[in-house]
């Protein structure tokens, strides 16, 4: 009884600013362990609010082993109908899902043949309640010749409470944590969570910047259905944002059909590698640009740039602004002016290790001299 009130102690005091679930869960089961609780696995089966992912899974096992398991939206699976998933009982009764991994009835679940096949021999989900949305669940899995006893159940029973409160904060946090880094980007999404709210709250930034345009929108926007036009530019998004991503950048901003990113220089890559990396993911941009409507226009610059809040009343906007981000947004116009797919200032081209070739010199409104642009090649 000692070593479950510290457990549960942990819970109230400790538990709930653990750094996400995967935290919670792997010292749960570490502490079960220490208490004799005969737990081979622990999982926290969490829906999420986030655009991809319908639920996530933290699955803790002997060794310190912990594994991040994600069912989409669009997950076949899922969609079938054909698979009972142990949680959706839970759901529907509202109660414990209890079954010896003996039973004929294993077989028509998603998990619990794999289980079985593992090793383990009983299997329990503890309904958790959250403060808003459907039950949740935490599973226990046991090697156990002859399972969890009653009152093992009973202890962990016991522990419901306080494992609710803990993970309703820390699923609270993660949540808050993928919407704003759903719909504002990482590092902005990490700097409203710290506190920077206020309006006029800017920072400063040196980064290669990356701006893209899908050609002929306005067009097609306007002799198309709005669904035909989601579609398309979600299409077009789909080619651009995860090239970016893969090249360590962030896309700070969606403008209609534009999407504005910057790659930052930093302490762990220096200017010629953050731009390095901003030309690879230009460059897979447009391999994909033949497959997107009449094509992409990919702009390149490096610079420092202030991102902050913007906006007035209780509305505000985080954003990105400054000389080189106008300049990239005059280079970006030219692409198709020029039939190019990818075009980069003078700066930019002079920091990649890369053949380019001079395209075009313009005086860009607003701006005091010539600028000069390039493209790879």
């Amino acid at each position: 009884m000692e070593a479950m009130q510290k457990i549960a102690d942990w819970l109230v005091a400790e538990a709930p600013f653990a750094a996400d679930m995967g935290a919670l869960v792997g010292g749960l089961a570490e502490r079960l362990l220490a208490a004799d609780m005969p737990v081979s696995r622990v999982a926290a089966l969490i829906e999420t609010l986030h655009p991809r992912f319908v639920g996530a899974m933290r699955v803790w096992e002997p060794g310190g082993d912990l594994r991040l398991r994600r069912a989409t939206h669009d997950d076949p699976l899922i969609l079938s109908g054909k698979v009972r998933f142990t949680i959706d009982t839970v759901l529907e009764t509202g109660d414990w899902f209890d079954m010896r991994l003996d039973d004929r009835r294993v077989d028509e679940y998603d998990l619990l043949p794999t289980l079985r096949s593992a090793g383990h021999t009983h299997y329990l989900v503890m309904p958790i309640r959250f403060r808003e949305g459907p039950l949740q669940g935490l599973s226990f899995a046991t090697k156990t010749p002859g399972g969890f006893t009653r009152a093992h159940r009973d202890t962990l029973e016991a522990l419901r409470p306080h494992l609710s409160l803990a993970m309703n904060i820390v699923a609270t946090h993660t949540m808050w944590r993928e919407v704003l880094k759903a719909y504002v980007g990482n590092v902005p999404g990490d700097l409203i969570l710290q506190g920077a709210i206020r309006r006029a709250d800017v920072r400063r930034l040196r980064a290669a910047l990356i701006m893209t345009d899908m050609r002929g929108f306005t067009v097609l926007a306007n002799s198309s259905t709005p669904e035909a036009t989601v579609a398309a530019l979600n299409s077009y998004l789909d080619a651009v944002v995860p090239a970016i991503d893969k090249a360590g950048g962030e896309v700070l901003k969606f403008i209609g059909d534009g999407v504005l990113a910057t790659v930052a220089i930093d302490e762990a890559r220096d200017e010629a590698a953050a731009c390095g990396a901003a030309l690879t993911a230009a460059k897979a941009i447009a391999s994909a640009s033949p497959n997107v409507g009449p094509g992409i226009g990919v702009a390149l610059h490096v610079g420092e740039v202030a991102f902050g809040n913007i906006g007035a009343g209780d509305r505000l906007d985080f954003t990105i602004i400054g000389r080189d981000v106008n300049l990239l947004a005059r280079i970006e116009k030219l692409c198709a002016a020029h039939g190019e797919d990818i075009l980069m200032s003078a700066a930019f081209a002079a920091c990649v290790d890369t053949p380019t070739r001079l395209v075009a010199r313009f005086a860009p409104k607003g701006f005091e001299r010539e600028e000069t642009v390039f493209a790879p090649g």
